[in-house]
């Protein structure tokens, strides 16, 4: 045993009578020991329940997470946009787009104004400072300029003869002028863009003699070359011959038409197909997901019920692992979850639709005749065909199958029902928690036992000293006879002399 609070710090048992005093009290504390033993594996049982549970907590929260995303009617019924010249124009479509045949004609794109100035030192780089490139060595002067555009108040641009080039670049951009500069170093260009798509008139300005006007013409910009901005204009066709409509001054080059993103990419001459339909290759993909994810975890499940725990090792050689291995075999909570989850899967539902249940769009157990293993285990196999068919004929039935999430009439897909119950299963003080967590059952138990354990510790301490305080009474009963023998023995002693 450990240290004892009731023994003093040095024992020589045994000294008068010779006798093992030591292994004696030993043998008979492990007797005494047993019931502390007990107690401690049904602790160490416990815990090991406790960590298992949080592993089904984890790997369930796991499946909670995919379903939030597999739902989605983005995910579940994506629809595609095809379009039959891509470097003219792409698309894509959102879940909820109209399934449609349209036509585009790319007339023009959206672009800035620029202007771009040709600088008369081609040794200037973005590091080089306002005041090398003007001369200057003063920085106490100040270098002022104007950007203006029509229509818009002029913001002034004040540098020092210390900032940079990038320091000039970054002033501009903050000086809400809605104005943008580059700096082309390798090719001594200079250039500002309006932040804006469309016509404008970018001008720039300084007092005449000022450091300002030298350093606009050392940039070249008093002289740029200004390419003017335009809007993007697109013509929308149902039969690719005649347009119906024109989109006009479009700011950017993205329309989004029936529910459809329009990227375009150049002009083009004739019109360009966009095909909206069905993505039914994906939703295929994303329900099988669904199959794989939810045997995963049902798998996991019964896996745990059946484990069996290991019995071919010593004890000395068990790991945690080992020891966890069937701690929760035909686990009575374990197995309510369980066959929650395999009713999900298996039953019908109430919601609106042509579809009820998974079997009706081809998700089973698959089993036939008497062969029910997949029942049995709560597994479920995907028949792509009778999936395709369900999506190319009711794909919106679908997803309500899954997704339904109707709190007021009390409708649930399969999806939400089976997420609605996971949370409940795995949320703070739900019931995994009241099982397992710090104030659950297990906990609540384990609490108990270490109360328990301090107790009969502190009996065995308890017991040891008595142990120890008989002995040493033998020792000192057979030290005081040896000590009387001796006298008698020296008494005759005298006597014979």
């Amino acid at each position: 045993m450990a240290y004892n609070p009731y023994l003093g710090s040095f024992q020589m048992p045994g000294i008068a009578s010779g006798f093992d005093t030591a292994s004696v009290v030993s043998k008979l504390m492990e007797v005494e020991m047993q019931p502390l033993n007990r107690a401690q594996e049904k602790f160490d049982t416990l815990n090991y329940q406790q960590k298992v549970w949080m592993q089904v907590d984890k790997k369930l929260e796991e499946f909670y997470d995919f379903l939030i995303e597999f739902k989605l009617q983005g995910n579940l019924i994506p629809k595609k946009a095809v379009s039959s010249d891509e470097k003219v124009l792409t698309a894509s479509s959102s879940a909820d787009a109209d399934n449609a045949t349209f036509y585009l004609k790319v007339n023009s794109l959206a672009s800035p104004t620029v202007v771009v100035g040709e600088v008369t030192d081609s040794t200037i780089q973005k590091k080089s400072t306002i005041g090398s490139i003007l001369g200057i060595e003063d920085d106490t002067q100040e270098i002022k300029f104007s950007i203006s555009k029509e229509g818009g108040s002029s913001k002034e641009i004040t540098l020092s003869s210390t900032d940079t080039i990038n320091d000039l670049i970054a002033k501009i951009k903050g000086s809400e002028a809605d104005v943008s500069a580059k700096f082309d170093e390798a090719n001594s260009k200079f250039f500002l863009i309006s932040d804006k798509n469309g016509p404008e008139n970018i001008s720039v300005s300084a007092e005449e003699g000022s450091l300002g006007k030298v350093l606009l013409e050392k940039l070249g910009l008093l002289s740029g070359e200004t390419t003017t901005g335009s809007y993007a204009e697109v013509e929308l066709s149902f039969d690719g011959i005649n347009p119906s409509t024109t989109y006009e001054q479009l700011n950017e080059n993205t329309i989004n038409i029936f529910g459809t993103t329009i990227e375009l990419k150049s002009l083009s001459d004739e019109f360009v197909k966009i095909s909206v339909e069905q993505d039914i290759d994906k939703s295929v993909d994303t329900v099988k997901q669904f199959v794989d994810k939810y045997n995963e975890t049902i798998t996991y499940v019964y896996d745990l019920l059946h484990e069996s725990k290991v019995t071919d090792k010593a004890a000395e050689d068990m790991t945690e692992e080992d020891y966890m291995k069937g701690i929760l075999a035909r686990d009575r909570n374990l197995e309510n979850i369980f066959y929650k989850l395999r009713n999900m899967v298996y039953s019908s539902t109430n919601v609106d639709g042509e579809f009820k249940s998974l079997l009706s769009i081809g998700i089973g157990s698959g089993d036939t005749g008497r062969n029910y293993e997949s029942t049995m285990k709560g597994l479920i196999k995907l028949d792509e065909d009778k999936l395709r068919e369900a999506l190319n004929n009711n794909p919106e039935d679908v997803w309500k199958l899954f997704a339904t999430n109707d709190k007021t009439n009390e409708k649930y897909g399969v999806a939400q029902k089976i997420q609605n119950y996971v949370y409940d299963v795995t949320k703070f003080n739900g019931y995994i928690d009241r099982i397992a967590g710090t104030n659950g059952t297990i906990g609540n138990q384990m609490r108990s036992l270490a109360k328990e354990m301090t107790n009969l510790l502190d009996k065995l301490q308890k017991k040891e000293a008595y142990y120890y305080a008989r002995f040493t009474a033998m020792e000192q009963a057979v030290q005081k006879l040896s000590m009387q023998g001796a006298y008698i023995q020296n008494a005759f002693s005298k006597q014979n002399q």
